[in-house]
């Protein structure tokens, strides 16, 4: 393919075909289920067998399953391909082309087929759409909302190395929670701005109602380890490319660990370029301004203890350094995550953060630690569970984006003590991963800030609503941490617990469970599934449950341990009910003995002996070249539509209620006939004279027929235009002085017929010999396709194409006729002279897509497979309407000023 081609595909990417269904009535048929949330929007959808949806049919699929009107638009976001083949895309909901905040659908698919939808879909209508304020007077506003002394943006050193500048704000449609009922109920204009405070230290999306001015929701940017100050990010020091070195470190809190370094000039620095763009880590000297931060360094790479644990705590930044590394391994190979953005993006400490300062935090860009108050607050906050707390919330920013107020706040921060406690067990697994901050905790009467395994410890809930459970009918502020996010997290840590280690009790419900644990790693990859292709912004503790239970169906299957498992330990914790086992998962059995008969130009039939079942079969799904062409209540099914004089493999499936699926039958093959009806030919006796064997190129085939006449038709073989081959048959005699005479005969040009000068291809007079053979030329005029080979041998004489033997048999095969000539046989792009094409989708159905480049002018003709043109005309629009040809393969030439490009397609 041409570089300009290539170029050319990249930029119409984003073009896509249209299934038939035009309904949600018609597309339900092929629902297997359907979650809905509080509200009654669809949250999750999983499909059938039967499903004939494709990732290209987006528009047609959010038409028919969500009931998508005109004014909304999908805008593809991501789409990441995972490790179990599995494709997610991602899309932005927009409505009259203002961006619905939170609002976000992907489509989950394998091998191009599409599985299930999850997200958040909101039907809008009524909207007024017409701003009072100006986006100025917005931003007035919302710098009075914040209140703060200085802003990022007035500091043109700091805000250029961050990448950050004064906000102009995005007109947004947001989604406005219903206190009461804790559902989306109504939808405000507003204004967005992403605002960076440095005095005091804040960062969050502030919206602004256009119409009155109210401030609607402030989600924070700046993710910390527990409910206390933010703080702000930072700017790289180190440049990559110097030698990275392994190095001995003293860590505060995790013993002698192996970190990677880089020489700059004479001295060692925490520079690790190995691990994507690498971990960087500065020292800000109890400063706030990230300007003035400074290298860690060490003259010989060995970063002992009695260089760093002093009085600075200095060798808080090792621990730092090698967290932030180990958080990037674990993501690695846990779960193939090129780090949290899964785009290898640089990790960058900032340790030594203003004085005393008892926090840590993700900000958006760059992790920042204080040193800890001491006795009666924290010590340095750089242990490793911190480390991987904090870039959970990049990864969670890099995905779900869950918003940081109410339940959805509670996941996030949940979210990251999880990756905290797989870190751990990870990288040191002789800490005690359930309880997060233990090696930072010096407040009296605490052993952690969160435990895991017993969040009532701690002052967390173990159970949703129970005891500790923060009310979430509030206005979420700083002040009462967003409504209790750091509380509420409590609830799907336990859940983790539970799920990882197995658990029987009675939950604050007093709902008695028993779960079996499922280890570490298999609930850490239920985990994963779940926030990284599940989880959307305003998701809850019920659709965590939804999509938890889904991604354990993904990976381990529908009813399975896991699924189980991961179904009780939500029950445990008080969200949802227990897993029923009352369901069918036994799957009818195969299909057998399936047959194609009565083929024609155009249809086949096909039978085959029933499928039986444990309670009933419900159905069969029939597959044409092993795509789903349609379903049959009984053990038989009409094929049609059929391209003449082709060859075709069918497959069948059974299933039940339930939706378990059968095996696959065994393969029927149909070659249609060529257009005209073939004349009939056999023997009336073939018990003592008949064709014992024939070997034409590929087809070498042994009968023991003693019918008249067999359709072989769904043998065939290759043979190429102009070129000599040797057919041999092997007769069964009645007797050794019986003498046989032979005739080949190949329908050339494809018209339904052996009667046209040439397509008797190869004749004998009657002989005794035990083995005949001869040569047989395809011309180079032979119209290319599939088309009808008639062998046949009669007794005592030469046989035509259409006699009734009165002793002997006839038998028909199929070749296929292909040219060498590279420009008839190009299924994806031909080049001549001076442009290029390219056409799509093929097979198509109703407009075929030509891309020419070069922009010449240029007329079309399409051929069909005898040789008549059934269509030209000027290539207008880049589209060719072809709905009415009929099904079939045709040869489509474009043809410019001083050459032509040929290409063929199969109309369906």
């Amino acid at each position: 393919m041409s570089k300009k081609l290539l170029q050319a595909v990249t930029l119409t990417g984003f073009l896509f075909s249209v299934i038939s269904s035009s309904n949600a009535q018609e597309g339900d048929k092929y629902v297997k289920q359907q979650i809905r949330d509080g509200k009654g929007n669809v949250s999750l959808i999983t499909f059938n067998e039967r499903a004939i949806y494709k990732t290209s049919d987006f528009k047609q699929v959010f038409k028919d399953q969500l009931g998508a009107k005109e004014d909304a638009h999908f805008q593809k976001m991501t789409s990441e391909t995972d490790k179990e083949g599995f494709v997610h895309e991602k899309y932005q909901l927009f409505h009259k082309g203002v961006k619905v905040e939170f609002a976000t659908y992907s489509l989950h698919s394998k091998q191009e087929k599409l599985v299930s939808l999850s997200g958040e879909f909101y039907s809008l209508e009524n909207i007024e759409m017409n701003p009072v304020l100006t986006g100025s007077q917005a931003f007035d506003i919302a710098l009075r909302q914040i209140g703060a002394t200085a802003y990022l943006w007035e500091n043109d050193l700091e805000a250029g190395k961050m990448g950050y500048a004064k906000p102009e704000g995005e007109l947004v449609l947001l989604p406005s929670v219903d206190d009461e009922n804790e559902g989306v109920t109504s939808f405000k204009l507003a204004y967005k701005f992403d605002i960076y405070a440095t005095n005091p230290v804040s960062r969050g999306d502030v919206y602004i109602d256009a119409f009155t001015g109210n401030t609607l929701f402030y989600n924070a940017t700046i993710k910390h380890i527990g409910e206390f100050t933010h703080g702000a990010k930072g700017n790289a020091l180190f440049k990559k490319g110097t030698m990275v070195d392994s190095a001995n470190s003293a860590t505060r809190y995790s013993g002698d660990q192996n970190i990677e370094t880089s020489l700059n000039g004479s001295n060692y620095v925490l520079a690790d370029n190995t691990r994507g763009l690498g971990v960087f880590t500065y020292n800000m000297q109890k400063g706030t301004n990230y300007s003035a931060a400074v290298n860690f360094t060490d003259a010989d790479n060995n970063w002992t203890a009695a260089e760093f644990n002093n009085a600075n705590k200095d060798n808080g930044a090792l621990d730092a350094h090698w967290g932030a590394g180990k958080t990037y391994d674990y993501l690695l190979n846990a779960h193939g995550r090129n780090g949290y953005n899964n785009d290898g993006a640089a990790i960058k400490n900032y340790v030594h953060y203003s004085n005393a300062y008892n926090n840590a935090y993700w900000n958006g860009s760059v992790m920042t630690y204080g040193d800890g108050s001491g006795v009666g607050g924290f010590n340095m906050l750089t242990s490793l569970d911190v480390a991987a707390h904090e870039i959970g919330h990049a990864l969670c920013s890099s995905t779900a984006n869950l918003a940081y107020q109410k339940e959805s706040g509670a996941l996030n921060e949940a979210l990251s003590d999880i990756w905290a406690a797989c870190v751990e067990y990870f990288a040191a697994p002789s800490k005690q991963i359930w309880l997060i901050g233990e090696d930072i905790e010096m407040r009296t009467g605490h052993v952690s800030l969160r435990s895991m395994s017993n969040p009532k410890a701690e002052g967390q809930p173990d159970t949703y609503g129970g005891t500790n459970w923060k009310s979430q009918k509030c206005v979420p502020t700083s002040n009462n941490d967003y409504c209790g996010v750091h509380t509420n997290s409590g609830v799907l840590n336990h859940w983790f617990y539970i799920l990882t280690e197995g658990k029987t009790g009675t939950n604050d419900l007093g709902n008695a469970y028993s779960v079996t644990g499922i280890g570490i790693n298999k609930a850490a990859n239920i985990v994963y599934r779940l926030e990284t292709v599940y989880l959307t912004s305003n998701a809850t503790y019920a659709s965590a449950r939804t999509y938890g239970i889904q991604a354990a169906t993904d990976l381990f299957g529908a009813n399975s341990p896991e699924v189980i498992a991961t179904t009780n330990a939500f029950y445990a914790v008080g969200v949802g009910a227990a897993y029923v086992s009352n369901i069918d998962t036994t799957a009818p059995s195969a299909p057998i003995n399936l047959i194609a008969a009565g083929t024609t130009q155009t249809s086949t039939n096909l039978t085959w002996s029933a499928s039986t079942d444990n309670i009933s079969v419900t159905g069969y799904n029939v597959y044409q070249d092993g795509l789903l062409i349609g379903t049959s209540p009984t053990a038989s099914f009409a094929v049609t539509s059929l391209a003449p004089a082709t060859n075709y493999l069918f497959t069948v499936k059974a299933y039940d209620a339930a939706g378990n699926l059968s095996s696959v039958s065994n393969t029927a093959t149909a070659t249609t006939l060529a257009i005209g009806t073939y004349c009939n030919s056999k023997g009336n006796d073939a018990s003592k004279d008949n064709i014992a064997k024939v070997v034409f190129n590929a087809i070498s085939n042994n009968s023991t027929s003693t019918n008249g006449y067999e359709n072989f038709t769904g043998i065939s073989t290759d043979v190429l235009s102009g070129s000599s081959y040797t057919v041999t048959i092997t007769p069964n005699r009645s007797s050794k002085a019986a003498k046989e005479g032979y005739a080949v005969f190949i329908d050339l040009n494809a018209d339904g017929d052996f009667v046209d000068s040439g397509e008797t291809v190869w004749s004998l007079a009657a002989t005794n010999a035990s083995v005949v053979s001869g040569t047989i030329r395809i011309p180079g005029n032979a119209v290319l396709g599939n088309t009808r080979m008639r062998v046949s041998m009669k007794l005592n004489g030469i046989p035509t194409a259409c006699e009734t033997l009165a002793s002997g048999q006839v038998e028909d095969y199929t070749v296929n006729v292909i040219s060498t000539n590279p420009v008839a046989t190009n299924y994806e792009v031909s080049a001549v002279d001076d442009f290029d094409v390219i056409i799509y989708p093929n097979p198509v159905e109703n407009y075929l897509q030509v891309i020419i480049l070069n922009n010449i002018e240029t007329s079309y003709s399409i051929v069909n497979q005898i040789g008549q043109e059934v269509k030209s005309g000027k290539v207008n629009g880049g589209n060719i309407d072809v709905s009415d040809l009929t099904v079939g393969i045709y040869f489509l030439r474009i043809n410019g000023l001083n050459s032509s490009v040929s290409k063929k397609f199969i109309k369906k």
